[in-house]
């Protein structure tokens, strides 16, 4: 529940504002006990109004006449009425002057000073909401995710996961202008029935969004989101319990940093083959490094990166020379003779195919590591 006692220096400036608006007249707020916490009478300020406490008790408005003064120590002649929030009496508005005269006005007032406190009570739900959803994200990927705790938190967020969930991380781009709005692309596939608020979670960190989805959610279910355009979409695989949520968080973590497309969805083969292999190069590093460094014995860095293309164009090809050879091009004399200067330089030309094609894709992945590490 709100506190209008909290929102002291509102309530001034709210009553300073509209007096000047009606030229001058004498507004009072006055909290549950009674108080006045702003007026425009500011010698009134910290006094208790009694006919504010009929007002609370009583539950309903109090024209207070000069006759009546006697039985209302502390008010003046005027209007109070009292400020509710979702049907709840949080404190009193008040104008001086004769009743009849100031009721009105005093009606006008409160309309707008509930329509505030109401807009305030749902930023502060929403922030002590965002705050949950932080906290709870923070328990799921937490390397040791307690359970109770975790649940606790759920509960307070009224969301129970149906397992197994699938992890989704959403990311603005680098090159992203302007903002991403991701309520929007809430909203939208809450529209479409993808998520569902009892059995779904999200948390948006900075420019990231990350869902946390009972039902199955894939890289299709996102496509023709207007806001998608200038995001990166990583989803790892479905997880089985609270402990593998940290696992897909950190999985899709290390793909943001690492790897390069704008859509990566495990449940795809060929992206999980891709994801294998930047692992790899990324946990064999020293045996690639060495690799490279006979290559860059006979090739100079211009001409590494060229062979190196002609490479990934070559099998990417399914090694049709034509077909590589057209997509860079280039002739196929060309295309040939920077594939066999590649191979030769590092020293693998004897290998069988598969492993010549496993490891010129490795070094591939591996100087693109090394070329976003130097940037």
């Amino acid at each position: 529940m709100i506190q209008i006692a909290e929102l002291t220096s509102f309530c001034q400036k709210l009553v300073e504002t509209v007096s000047n608006l009606l030229g001058g007249k004498t507004i009072n707020i006055m909290d549950m006990d009674g108080r006045i916490i702003a007026s425009t009478d500011r010698s009134r300020i910290g006094s208790i109004h009694t006919g504010a406490k009929h007002v609370i008790s009583a539950g309903h408005d109090i024209a207070i006449t000069e006759a009546m003064l006697p039985n209302y120590p502390g008010a003046k002649v005027g209007y109070n009425m009292p400020i509710t929030f979702h049907g709840k009496i949080i404190g009193v508005i008040g104008m001086s002057g004769l009743p009849e005269q100031v009721r009105d006005l005093t009606k006008l007032l409160k309309i707008y000073a509930d329509k505030y406190f109401e807009f305030q009570g749902s930023m502060e739900a929403r922030l002590v909401d965002l705050s949950l959803r932080s906290k709870l994200f923070g328990l799921l990927t937490a390397k040791n995710a307690d359970r109770k705790n975790i649940e606790d938190v759920m509960e307070l967020l009224d969301v129970s996961f149906t397992f197994p969930v699938q992890f989704v991380r959403i990311v603005k781009k680098k090159d992203a202008e302007g903002m991403i709005h991701f309520e929007t692309i809430l909203s939208t596939l809450s529209r479409r029935g993808i998520l569902d608020a009892k059995h779904d979670f999200w948390s948006l960190e900075a420019d990231t969004l990350s869902i946390i989805c009972s039902s199955h959610i894939s890289s299709s279910d996102l496509l023709g989101i207007e806001e998608m355009a200038e995001c990166r979409i990583i989803i790892p695989r479905p997880a089985s319990n609270y402990a593998s949520i940290g696992r897909s968080a950190s999985t899709a973590l290390w793909i943001e940093k690492h790897m390069d497309s704008d859509l990566i969805d495990l449940a795809d083969a060929q992206t999980r083959l891709e994801y294998m292999l930047y692992q790899t190069a990324f946990s064999y590093s020293d045996v690639i490094d060495s690799f490279i460094e006979e290559m860059r014995r006979f090739l100079d860095e211009k001409s590494l990166a060229k062979c190196m293309e002609a490479v990934r164009c070559y099998y990417a090809a399914g090694m049709s020379v034509t077909k590589a050879a057209e997509a860079m091009g280039i002739h196929k004399n060309t295309l040939q003779a920077r594939v066999k200067r590649a191979i030769e330089a590092a020293g693998i030309e004897d290998y069988p195919i598969s492993e010549k094609i496993y490891l010129m894709h490795l070094i591939h992945i591996r100087l693109q590591l090394l070329a976003r590490q130097g940037q």
